[in-house]
Order: structure tokens, then C-alpha cells, then sequence
């Protein structure tokens, strides 16, 4: 067991993960003619879940969500996320940036930093003292929890309490029907984008930020649409949603280029700009996929 484990349970139904699971050896039967494979299952979309409604329709895209869609295009097209469409963000990246480098300092000197933080303060107190720790013996003081988490796990909690202001609800007619579910599906995303990382290769804290503030691209995307008065159906129809996702992965890279945590993340957003989801080059965002599909089986699982 990892230090993941400790951070995050295995989902809200007690699951393990599939590539977890113990592989049981089963008789191969050959048949005379081959079979094709199954078709993979489609991926589900995560804009009917945020929005807390039916699925997504087969009708026409309508022309007023067109008119969305060229508003968000008009966003994606600035040199930089504007202050209002993502308001917390400005005062709460820099406090992450400047902890998170502090990190590197020694025990003592982080544990005095991360002591003027009486959230942040409790909530490595409340890891470090976790049943997967405690086997450890009792923890009594700040040094001795970040000695136990150790650096990853100091690093995750900094992000965690710092950012989840971020996904308060602001005002407007998706922004606010959006709002109250986007903290749970960020952490989420977060932890599942953190545990595939493992088997992929990619750093764990990268992966960890990545599906934390992933969502701050639909957070500008409703805000944007909000902005325009436009009042769109719900459920949205299957075009929409997907044109939506596709330009609200641009929009958390537009957003996140400006915050280097760290190189790795600093890259993710560099691609997701550029490229979109679709056409993404960078291997972290084919993870971020992955996750996304976890992250909405533990949220919202079908059957």
C-alpha cells in the first residue's frame, strides 16, 4: 500500500481499482470462426453530471447554443483568462506556488510556515494521525506529521486546502447550478488522475494538481456563457456537450499557463491550449482522460 492510499479510499463503494484486482487464469475456448471484439463503451460525459441532469439530447445543436460556443471562442482567442471569469484564483495560485517551493526548506522550518495555517495546520495533523499512519505511533506535533507524510503527501494537502475556494459558486444560471457539485468532482479528479499516474509514470503531484483544477476550465466556460444572457436548454444537446468539453480543456490550459507550479503541469497547460483534448500530445492529459471516467464512475456509478 502507498501513500496514496492513506490520502485517498479507494472510491465511495469501497472499490479497488480494476488494475488492482487479482487476475484469475481462466480456460481460453477457440472458436472456429473469430469473433470481433466488443466495441469499447463510450465515454461518459461529465457536463450532464455537473449541470445535475438527464443526459445529454440527440437533438440538433440549437442556434443558441452556437451563439455559446462562439462566446467561449471569444474567450479562448485572448492572450489570458480574464481576473473576473476565474476571481479566486489570482490570490490563491501564488500562496500555492510560494508553499509548495517551500516544501524543499527543512522539517522545522516548514512545519513553523505551515503553523501560521491553522487549516492547513489540522489537516496534516488529521493525515499524519490517519489509521495508516498510526501504526506508526501517536503523532504530537506538526514536525513529526510532515516527517511521516513526507513530501508528496505535504504537497497534496497544500493543494487541497488552498484551492478548494476556487470552486465556490458564482452567480449565474449554470455557474450556480454548476458550482455545488464542482468541489467533489476536482477532488475526484484529483485523487484518480494521482493513482493512475502511478502505473503510467507520470509524477504524482503533477497528476494530482492537473485533476484538481482541471475544472476551472468549466468554471470560465459557464461564466462566459452566464455572461451573455444566454439561457441555454437542460439538458444541452450531445453536440453541444461535446464542443463544450473540448473547448473548456483549452480554457484550463489558457487559465494554467500562467501558473507554474511546476514543469510538468506548466507543460500539461502549454498542450492543452494548443492542442485540445482530442489532439492532446502531452501523456499526463491521456491520463487526465482516464481519470475522468473513475471519477464520475465513483461519483455517479450506473446500475
Amino acid at each position: 500500500m502507498s501513500w496514496l492510499a492513506s490520502l485517498w479510499p479507494w472510491g465511495r463503494q469501497g472499490a479497488q481499482p480494476a488494475d488492482t484486482a487479482t487476475a484469475v487464469a481462466t480456460p481460453v475456448r477457440i472458436d472456429p470462426v473469430e469473433k470481433p471484439a466488443p466495441p469499447a463503451p463510450a465515454a461518459r460525459p461529465t457536463l450532464p453530471w455537473l449541470l445535475g441532469c438527464a443526459d445529454l439530447t440527440d437533438t440538433p445543436i440549437t442556434p443558441m447554443e452556437r451563439n455559446a460556443l462562439d462566446a467561449v471562442a471569444r474567450t479562448l482567442a485572448q492572450p489570458k483568462i480574464a481576473d473576473n471569469l476565474l476571481p479566486r484564483a489570482a490570490a490563491l495560485i501564488p500562496q500555492l506556488i510560494a508553499l509548495v517551493r517551500q516544501t524543499d526548506l527543512p522539517t522545522p522550518a516548514i512545519a513553523e510556515r505551515i503553523g501560521k495555517d491553522a487549516v492547513l495546520a489540522a489537516e496534516v495533523m488529521r493525515l499524519a494521525s490517519s489509521s495508516y499512519y498510526r501504526v506508526q505511533g501517536d503523532v504530537t506535533n506538526l514536525e513529526q506529521a510532515i516527517a511521516l507524510i513526507g513530501l508528496q503527501g505535504l504537497q497534496t494537502v497544500i493543494a487541497r486546502v488552498l484551492l478548494k475556494p476556487i470552486y465556490r459558486s458564482p452567480p449565474g444560471p449554470l455557474s450556480g447550478r454548476a458550482g455545488a457539485r464542482m468541489w467533489d468532482h476536482s477532488e475526484a479528479l484529483a485523487r484518480h488522475t494521482a493513482i493512475l499516474c502511478v502505473p503510467a509514470g507520470q509524477p504524482v503531484f503533477d497528476g494530482y494538481l492537473a485533476g484538481m483544477l482541471h475544472d476551472t476550465g468549466w468554471t470560465v466556460a459557464f461564466s462566459t456563457i452566464d455572461r451573455t444572457g444566454l439561457h441555454l436548454p437542460v439538458p444541452p444537446s450531445q453536440a453541444f456537450g461535446t464542443a463544450l468539453s473540448e473547448q473548456m480543456h483549452r480554457l484550463f490550459g489558457l487559465a494554467a499557463q500562467r501558473w507554474e507550479i511546476t514543469p510538468g503541469f506548466a507543460a500539461l497547460a502549454q498542450d492543452a491550449r494548443r492542442n485540445g483534448m482530442v489532439a492532446a500530445a502531452h501523456p499526463l492529459a491521456r491520463v487526465l482522460q482516464q481519470a475522468q471516467q473513475a471519477a464520475l464512475d465513483e461519483l455517479a456509478p450506473v446500475g
